[in-house]
């Protein structure tokens, strides 16, 4: 028998914001902080200390878990694609004048000329 009641389930703005920590993780962090413990300080240790001892896996592991702290992934880039069809078609324009010798100009130039078209045309923020 089903309940029907206003109780339990999921409500706006209830509970704890995404990717915020806990107050367990910030405890923790702040133990290990106050006794001059870092976490990445001591991965490193270990993976420079694998590699000494020719354990390659276990500084490959080590490595990997320190890796997004210091380079973290790229996040996902939108592209207008009438700007890149824009972009084309001015690169396909200076490249038929550099071909048939109508510009001579250097590639700073035909570069510079290309982004002001781009920006006079609204493609280019």
């Amino acid at each position: 028998m089903a309940r029907a009641s206003k109780h339990g389930g999921k409500r706006a703005g209830a509970g704890r914001p995404k990717g915020s920590r806990s107050r367990r993780s910030e405890a923790v962090a702040e133990k290990l902080l106050s006794q001059g413990k870092c976490p990445v300080e001591a991965l490193v240790r270990l993976a420079e200390e694998a590699e000494a001892d020719g354990d390659r896996s276990q500084a490959i592991n080590a490595w990997k878990t320190i890796l997004p702290f210091v380079h973290p992934k790229p996040k996902a880039v939108e592209i207008d694609p009438e700007a890149v069809v824009a972009l084309a078609r001015l690169l396909s324009e200076e490249k038929i004048r550099a071909t048939e010798g109508v510009d001579d100009a250097p590639w700073g130039q035909m570069l510079e000329r290309m982004r002001k078209s781009l920006e006079a045309d609204g493609n280019l923020a």
